[in-house]
């Protein structure tokens, strides 16, 4: 992941440290303030924390008790589309807290001293990426991924992602859109669309071209596919 070119306030980096161990506790790799690879500037792409354990993919905006709240829920909204599960953690009162929360999809997390005192769970955000959440990606990326997918990437980015939704199922794009956006930008050595074609859309073409060329009926499964061609192999 980027790291984040803002640094951590005066009073937040307590907060930093015991979030961090809070989640680290339950078997979560932690990234604290990282920086989003999206088009979109800092103010934007900026993350106070990530937490990341097997499939589950969690942001967190922190707010001191000297912060600003009136802000918070905005700068959660703009990058939930990439993630399972947000919250908002702040060291403020509960019943300030109580008083200005504002959408329970949002996860909240209110700490004291050293620990992480109430933990309310957001709503697990299962929608799948929309035609707003690909044109946030950079061009780059956009294009590279509808070249993995169709073949080409031609017209411009609001034509290329509608292209991209047209042409990949929600599960399969949300993973890819998310590995995009925690890339640590070495385009030409790691780019995580490589490694998606190669394990994804490649193996997924050679099913199809096998689906051609035996003329098995298109609803069948790759396993069913697959027995077809041992059977073939071993009557021969």
């Amino acid at each position: 992941m980027l790291p984040s070119v803002k640094k951590i306030g005066k009073y937040e980096r307590k907060l930093f440290r015991v979030l961090t161990s809070y989640f680290e506790s339950r078997g979560f790799e932690v990234s604290p303030h990282i920086q989003l690879n999206i088009a979109w500037g800092s103010i934007i792409s900026d993350v106070d924390l990530v937490a990341t354990r097997d499939d589950t993919f969690i942001a967190i905006e922190v707010k001191s008790r000297r912060d600003k709240f009136k802000h918070a829920f905005q700068q959660i909204y703009r990058i939930c589309d990439f993630f399972d599960r947000v919250y908002i953690a702040s060291d403020k009162s509960k019943r300030f807290l109580e008083k200005n929360w504002q959408d329970k999809t949002v996860g909240l997390l209110r700490l004291e001293g050293e620990l992480v005192t109430e933990r309310k769970d957001g709503e697990l955000l299962l929608d799948d990426p929309k035609h707003s959440t690909l044109l946030m990606l950079r061009k780059i990326c956009l294009s590279r991924l509808a070249q993995i997918i169709n073949g080409n990437s031609r017209g411009n980015k609001s034509e290329i992602a509608q292209d991209v939704l047209r042409a990949m199922d929600g599960k399969h794009l949300k993973s890819i859109v998310r590995s995009i956006v925690v890339c640590n930008r070495t385009c030409e050595e790691s780019c995580p669309i490589w490694n998606f074609g190669k394990t994804l859309i490649t193996p997924l073409r050679n099913i199809q071209q096998i689906v051609e060329n035996y003329n098995i009926p298109q609803k069948t499964s790759p396993p069913l596919i697959l027995a077809k061609m041992l059977e073939e192999e071993n009557n021969k």
